[in-house]
C-alpha cells in the first residue's frame, strides 16, 4: 500500500478507526530504507566537486565584492638607515645624495579592510648599511619596505625608488673663532659699544670636502633703531673664503646658536682743548694762534659718565715750545686722555689730533713820556697828590720835572705798530699802594706806585716804571699853606725893612 493510499484510507476510515490507521501509517514511515548496493562517498562525485568549485567561486566573488584589493599611497616616506655605525666607527661620514633617503611615493596593496586599519606611520622603509654596495665613489643600499601591522596580509609594498645613494668620505674637524657682526643702524644719538658672544669658538665636524672650505663662523644680530643694550640668541652661519654661505645640513657643530650681548651707548660731541709748556727762543713769541684738528670729537659711553665730561684736555707735557723759533706742530693721541668707560664713537677715527701753536718773531718799540703824561687815579677825597719823579727800576734811572723817560714794548709787529702815547693810557693808581696802609689814620706820605698802561693782548711791557707820589691830607695842606703864607709874609717884611734902610741912607 502506498502512502497516498494510506492517506486515502485514513481519510475514508470511520472515526473509530482513526487511531489504528495513524499507527499503521507511522509504522510504514519508520520502516528502514533498503541501501542500494555499490553506493558511497564517490556517489555523485562530479556533482560534489562541482558544488565545491561553485562554493569557492561564490566565496571569491562575494569577498571581492565586499572586501576588494585596494591601494594606499604614502608621500615622502623617510628611509631609516640602519647600522650607520659601520661608517662612523671608521672615522668616516656619509652624505645622502639626491635626497634618496626620502621615497616620494610608496604604494601599499591589500584588502580594503586591512588598509582601513593602517596608518601611514605603520609603513616603514629601511636601508641597512651592512648591505651596502659600491661602484667607484657611489654607494647604494637597497630599500626594504614592511608594515608594523598586518604585514602578512599585505599583498605588496612598492616604492618609487629602490635604493639610497650615499657618498662616504673621511671625517674632518675644525675649530674656528666665532665672529660677530650687526645689521641695521641704531637709533639717532646712539652708538654700538661692545659686542660680546657667550662663547667665542665653534667646533665643526663633517665631510672633509666641506669642512676644508669653511673659512669663518659668524653670528649676526639686527640692531635697527636700538637705543638700549641688546641680549639675544643668533644662529651661527658658516662661510667660505669668498664669503659664500656653506650649508650645515651634513655638518655637526658643538653649538648651532650663541647668545650675543650688544651694549648700546649714547653719543655726545665734546670739544678738544690743549695746554703748552715752555717759552719760545729769545726774540720770538706766541702769536696767539692755536689750532686743533679736529677741534671736537664724538664720544660714546654711559650717560652718567658723559655728563661729567666738559672737554678733552691735552696736557702741557705734550706741547713743549721751549726755544721754538717757528710754529710748533704735534700729533697727539687723545684716547689716552679719555675718561674710563668712554670710547670714540666714530670707529674710523683713530683718536689722533694735530695741534699747531703759532710762533712769530718779536718786534720792539719805545714810547717817550714825561710826568705830565701820567694820570693819577684813586686819590682819596680831599687829599692832594703830586708825582715828583719816575724811576726805571731795571736801569736804576730817576726822572724828575719835564725830563722824558721811555717805555719799551715787545710783541707781534702788527700789534706793536699800533702803540702810541695817546692810546697807552699811562696811569698811576694809588689804590694798590693805599690798600697796604691803615685807612683810618692820616694817609699823608710818599708812595711808590707802578705805572700801568693799556697795550694789545700779545704785547709785553719790557721795563717797569715806578712813580713817586706825595700824598697830603687837607690839614697838612692847610698847615703848609699857612707856613708858606707866614714865610711869604716874613719875607715881605724883611724886604720892606731892607728897602726902608736903603731909603734912610
Amino acid at each position: 500500500m502506498t502512502s497516498e493510499e494510506n492517506r486515502d484510507e485514513v481519510k475514508a476510515a470511520p472515526p473509530g478507526d482513526v487511531t489504528e490507521n495513524l499507527q499503521d501509517t507511522q509504522q510504514i514511515r519508520k520502516a528502514p530504507k533498503k541501501k542500494k548496493k555499490g553506493l558511497g562517498i564517490f556517489h555523485n562525485l562530479g556533482w560534489k566537486i562541482g558544488s565545491l568549485v561553485f562554493a569557492v567561486i561564490l566565496w571569491v566573488l562575494v569577498t571581492n565584492i565586499n572586501d576588494p584589493i585596494s591601494e594606499m599611497r604614502i608621500s615622502n616616506l623617510q628611509v631609516k638607515l640602519l647600522n650607520t655605525n659601520l661608517i662612523t666607527d671608521n672615522n668616516e661620514v656619509y652624505t645622502v645624495l639626491d635626497n634618496t633617503d626620502v621615497v616620494p611615493t610608496v604604494t601599499v596593496r591589500a584588502r580594503r579592510s586591512i588598509l582601513d586599519s593602517l596608518n601611514t606611520t605603520d609603513i616603514v622603509a629601511t636601508a641597512d648599511v651592512s648591505d651596502i654596495t659600491s661602484l667607484a665613489d657611489l654607494y647604494t643600499i637597497d630599500i626594504k619596505y614592511y608594515s608594523t601591522k598586518y604585514n602578512d596580509n599585505i599583498e605588496e609594498i612598492d616604492g618609487s625608488i629602490d635604493n639610497v645613494k650615499l657618498s662616504i668620505e673621511a671625517r674632518q674637524t675644525k675649530t674656528l673663532t666665532l665672529t660677530t657682526q650687526t645689521t641695521g643702524d641704531v637709533a639717532d644719538g646712539y652708538q654700538v659699544g661692545s659686542i660680546t658672544p657667550e662663547q667665542n669658538q665653534v667646533r665643526i665636524s663633517g665631510p672633509a670636502s666641506v669642512v676644508s672650505q669653511i673659512a669663518s663662523a659668524v653670528a649676526t644680530v639686527d640692531i635697527s633703531d636700538a637705543a638700549s643694550t641688546i641680549s639675544t640668541y643668533s644662529d651661527i652661519r658658516l662661510f667660505d673664503a669668498d664669503g659664500d654661505a656653506i650649508s650645515t645640513e651634513n655638518l655637526t657643530m658643538n653649538i648651532n646658536s650663541v647668545k650675543v650681548t650688544i651694549t648700546i651707548l649714547p653719543v655726545t660731541e665734546i670739544p678738544i682743548t690743549a695746554q703748552y709748556s715752555g717759552t719760545p727762543a729769545d726774540g720770538y713769541m706766541l702769536n696767539g694762534q692755536m689750532t686743533i684738528d679736529p677741534s671736537s670729537v664724538e664720544l660714546a659711553g654711559k650717560s652718567t659718565i658723559l655728563s661729567t665730561v666738559q672737554s678733552i684736555v691735552i696736557p702741557p707735557a705734550e706741547l713743549d715750545i721751549t726755544g721754538a723759533t717757528d710754529d710748533v706742530t704735534k700729533t697727539v693721541d687723545i684716547t689716552q686722555y679719555l675718561p674710563d668707560g668712554v670710547t670714540l664713537a666714530d670707529s674710523s677715527f683713530d683718536g689722533k689730533v694735530t695741534v699747531t701753536i703759532g710762533i712769530d718773531p718779536a718786534a720792539a718799540t719805545a714810547v717817550t713820556a714825561t710826568i705830565d703824561d701820567l694820570t693819577l687815579a684813586n686819590v682819596p677825597t680831599g687829599y692832594s697828590a703830586e708825582i715828583t719823579s719816575v724811576t726805571d727800576t731795571a736801569a736804576g734811572t730817576t726822572y724828575t720835572g719835564s725830563r722824558a723817560f721811555a717805555l719799551t714794548f715787545s710783541g707781534l709787529s702788527e700789534d706793536v705798530s699800533t702803540i702810541t702815547l695817546s692810546n697807552l693810557n699811562l696811569t698811576v693808581d694809588l689804590d694798590t699802594a693805599l690798600s697796604q696802609v691803615d685807612q683810618s689814620g692820616d694817609l699823608s706820605g710818599t708812595y711808590a706806585v707802578n705805572i700801568t698802561c693799556t697795550v694789545p693782548e700779545n704785547v709785553t711791557e719790557e721795563n717797569t716804571l715806578t712813580a713817586t707820589v706825595v700824598l697830603k691830607s687837607p690839614a697838612l695842606q692847610q698847615a703848609e699853606e699857612e707856613a708858606a703864607a707866614a714865610e711869604s709874609s716874613a719875607a715881605a717884611e724883611a724886604d720892606q725893612e731892607e728897602n726902608t734902610e736903603e731909603t734912610t741912607q
